[in-house]
Order: C-alpha cells, then structure tokens, then sequence
C-alpha cells in the first residue's frame, strides 16, 4: 500500500515537513542521518504531532534519500 505516492504515510510525512530543508549537496548518507537527528531532536510541532500516531520505524529513509538525489 502507498501515501500520496511514498511507501507510507510515515515517509510522506518527513519529506513534507523536512523536504525542502535539505541541502541539494548532502549525499544520501548525509541526509539520511540528518533527517533522523532531526526527527529525534525535535520537541514540540506540528511534525511531531502529525507522527504522534505513526510508526517511526516505517519510515523509508532510502526512499526519502533517492527523492532528494532525484531534485
């Protein structure tokens, strides 16, 4: 099943709140690891309350590195 085009509705989510962030020069690994310090580090938000519900653990931090590399 799919969100919006994305594996899920957890991996839509980060790219909709963390997206346009993201640096075009970050590799892969790069942005890997600095959309899950971010989603760690974050206290209260409107992101935080959209993943309140969500399963954290399917987010599709690959897919989310190949949509970037694709811009």
């Amino acid at each position: 099943m799919t969100y919006n085009g994305w594996t899920n509705k957890e991996t839509w989510l980060v790219n909709l709140w963390v997206g346009d962030s993201i640096e075009e020069y970050m590799s892969p690994e790069e942005y890997e690891s600095y959309v899950e310090a971010f989603v760690e580090t974050i206290e209260e938000s409107g992101f935080v309350r959209d993943l309140f519900n969500c399963a954290w653990y399917e987010i599709n931090w690959q897919e989310l590195s190949e949509h970037t590399e694709d811009l």
